[in-house]
Formats: structure tokens, sequence, C-alpha cells
């Protein structure tokens, strides 16, 4: 193989990973608060036990006499596993020719571990208006695979930072029913990396060779709206929605191998710091939340919450430079990247809390949350390929997950206290099937194929915050 041989096979390669990449970052977060951990986040819309309800709904901040504050951390270790063989191939016209032995390799752990932040305030004007601030993290991700996987093209360094700034403004009503509405600025910033494996078993001389890296941020702005109705002091429901977010992630690209063109069509090297931009389709939600006391000692909550998942159909990667005598180059400008037509699902949640004294809340949940990767095979792909592809991908190891979380509160006084919680959840070990074809020439394909799936998906969260009313 050629470096020119290999540059043609890199276009679809790297483009290929910002698919993974991007898609395992539409994944929202959970995370708002210590207090909802500890009871599976059930009614955490509609509670209201302190302000990170302004991270669920923007009425929330109708709740407080006073001006109240809380922030807090929760720090999530996932442990993804994940094993296979990978197969690469020559795809000829009599079908394909494998050129080396299937090679089997483990991913252990690559799925890192994070820190998630969140802080609020809420504002009381007077008895009808009032103010909220929420600062959190709705969407997250980082994967890193070991330089020797085999597939490092299809599946190699992916990071999504966002942050979600929103404040908003509640009206309510004889202090029984509120409506507040939000507009929510989310940043977010995304690393993407792929290169070829070391010890590549086609040519080792082109090991290491970075095909992707990309670095990039950027702004988008949605909205929130919220309602909080309290029949009584002991029973309340929320409901909300919060709009979709379309952020375009504008990138410099690094490559080592991805040909860049100037006006003329001629290749002039590879990428050095070209612009590219990414759309992330993340989904609009609506949220149910029920909270009942029944006595002194024992209340009840019970959340539903639905992501719409199925606008997220596809991905397309620009590269608005490329152009040849104006007209942007069709091989960049789009890319079609990935089908991956995501399926809605539900996140139901269920907590318990013990209120022995007046000092002390206990609290325990559970929750089961869909995945939003399709089951089975993609049949229009396995069909063209001749290989059994899953929806479900290497970066994107989703499945339906289940929740048991335990935590607690301690108030110090009318004006300060602490939450803590912690949380176990797993999901089932789910069957990976990926092929890429790379053509190399206008006789000879490359294929890549991974056949194996996760071992293990599990995750450990401890999350602790503190709250003071002034």
């Amino acid at each position: 193989m050629t470096i020119k041989i290999l540059r043609r096979a890199a276009l679809a390669a790297a483009i290929g990973t910002v698919s993974n990449g991007a898609l395992a970052a539409g994944f929202a977060l959970q995370e708002s608060s210590a207090s909802g951990l500890g009871r599976a986040f059930a009614a955490e819309n509609a509670i209201g036990d302190n302000a990170a309800i302004l991270a669920r709904n923007p009425a929330g901040s109708a709740l407080f006499d006073t001006i109240t504050i809380s922030g807090g951390v929760t720090y999530v270790n996932p442990e993804i596993d994940a094993a296979g063989y990978t197969e690469y191939y020559a795809l000829t016209a009599n079908g394909p020719f494998p050129l080396v032995e299937p090679i089997y390799a483990e991913a252990n752990d690559y799925a890192s571990s994070a820190w998630v932040p969140n802080a609020y305030i809420a504002v009381p004007f007077d008895d009808c208006w009032s103010f909220g601030l929420a600062m959190n993290t709705d969407y997250g991700l980082e994967t890193d695979f070991k330089s020797s996987w085999p597939v490092t093209h299809i599946a190699d360094k992916t990071e999504l930072i966002s942050v979600n700034i929103a404040p908003s403004v509640a009206f309510d009503y004889n202090n029984t029913f509120s409506i507040g509405v939000s507009a929510n600025f989310l940043y977010a910033d995304a690393t993407l990396k792929s290169k070829v494996p070391s010890d590549f078993a086609i040519d080792p001389s082109f090991s290491d060779l970075y095909l992707l890296d990309a670095d990039g941020d950027d702004w988008d702005y949605g909205w929130s709206i919220g309602a909080l109705w309290r029949i009584n002091e002991r029973t309340h429901i929320g409901i909300s929605y919060q709009s979709e977010l379309d952020p375009k992630i504008d990138a410099d690209v690094n490559s080592d191998l991805l040909p860049a063109y100037n006006s003329q069509g001629q290749i002039i090297g590879t990428f050095n710091g070209e612009p590219a931009d990414l759309t992330l389709d993340l989904p609009d939600t609506v949220e149910l939340g029920v909270y009942h006391r029944f006595n002194d000692n024992w209340g009840i909550a019970f959340g539903a919450m639905w992501t719409d998942w199925d606008d997220f159909e596809r991905l397309e990667a620009y590269f608005p430079n490329q152009r040849v005598d104006g007209t942007p180059i069709s091989a960049y400008n789009p890319f079609h990247i990935k089908e991956e037509n995501f399926s809605s699902g539900w996140r139901y949640s269920l907590g318990l809390e013990y209120y022995p004294c007046d000092e002390v809340t206990w609290r325990v949940g559970y929750a089961y949350d869909e995945g939003a990767a399709r089951d089975g095979l993609y049949d229009e792909e396995t069909l063209a390929t001749g290989f059994d592809v899953t929806w479900r991908t290497l970066s994107i190891p989703d499945a339906d997950r289940q929740w048991v979380t335990f935590g607690g509160t301690y108030e110090f006084n009318n004006q300060l206290s602490i939450d803590g919680g912690v949380a176990y959840l797993w999901g089932d070990d789910e069957p990976i099937q990926e092929f890429q074809a790379l053509p190399v020439s206008s006789d000879f394909t490359l294929g890549t194929y991974f056949n194996g799936g996760t071992t293990n998906l599990e995750a450990w969260l401890a999350g602790v915050s503190l709250n003071y009313s002034f």
C-alpha cells in the first residue's frame, strides 16, 4: 500500500470515527443533584427540596421564600469492556478475501471517569414572581481505546464536555400553581481522534499515523417550560419540557493522511488546521414527576422522562473550504457519515424517602432507563455488505440500564444542609458487529469487520452538594 492509496482509504475511515464519537456525545446525563441521585432522580422536577429543581423545571423557583443556592458535584466512574475478533478483507467481485488471520482483542475500561458539577440559585421577587439560574451538564462523554486496539480507525478517542446555563422566570398563583420558562444556553467542546492501529496488520509502516485529530466548540440555545402544581403541602406534581438543541461544532482538523485540495482540485498535502463542522441533534425531552408525603416519616416519588431520539437519524460532516472553482467537493460537503435511526425511549424512576427526625432524610431509589441504540441488525447494511451489522457500535455501547441508589440529607440548621448520594447502574451485555469498507482503488476495497460485543457495562456514581437559604 502506498501513501496515496492509504489517503483515499483514510477519507472514509476518519470521517466514520466522527460518527461514532458524535453519537456517543448525544446521550444525556441525569446527574443534576446529590439529593436527586439518592432517589434515582424520581420526581426531580416536582419535589423542590433545594434549588436543584431548576435543572428540570423552571417553575421551581416559585417554591422558595428567600434567596436559595445549591451547588455540588457528582463523580461518575463507568466501566465498559468489549471483546471480539477483527478481520481485514480484500473486497472483490468474487466476495471478501481475508488478508490476515482474525485478530482477537479486548478493550477493558475504555470509558473515562468524570466529575459532573452543578450550581443553582432561586431568587423570589415578591409573592408572585421569582427568578432562577441553573448551571449544570446535560451531555458528556469520554471514551479512549488503547493504541493497540485493532480498530482504532473505527473507535479511538472521543470527548465531549458541555455546560448548560439556564436563566428562568416563574409566576406563582396563590401558592398552588406555578409556571416558568427558561432560556437554555449550551456550550459544547468536543475532541475527536483516530489513527491507524499500532502494529497495523496490513502494513506496520503506517502504524500510529493520525487519520483525524479534531478539536472544536460551539454555543447553541434552546428553551424550557414547566409547571408545578402543589395540591397540598404533601403532594406535588411537576411537568416540564426542554427543547432540542443543535450545536454545530466548529473544529480545526489535523491529519497525517487526509488529503487537502486547492481550488484547482489538486492535492496539496494533508489537513493542517482545516476548518470543519458537525451538527449534533440533541433531543427534546418531556418529564413528569409526582411526589407524595404520606405522613411525618415517609414519602414516595415517581418520575417518567421521554427523550425524543427519533429525530437523530444521521450525521453529516462539512469541510466548507474544500472547494474546486468555488464548487464544494462532494466527498466533503456533505460527507454522509452514518445512518443511526435512534429510537425514542422512556426512563422510569421510583424513590422512597424516610424522615426519622427534622434534621435527617434518608433516600433509596430504582430506575429503568431505555437505551437509544436499536437492537438487532441494520438490515440494509447487512444486505449490502454480506456481513451481519448491528445498529449498536463500539463507541456507543448503549443498552437498557437499571439503577439502584441510596442517599440522604443532614440539616445543620434552617439555612444550611448537605446532601449525599451513591448509585450503581448496569446494563446487559450486547452484541456489536461493525463493518467498514475503504475503497483504495477502482478495483480494490479494504474491508474491516469487528465481530464481538460488550462484556461488561456498569458504573458507580457518588455525589455531594451544599444548600443554603439566606
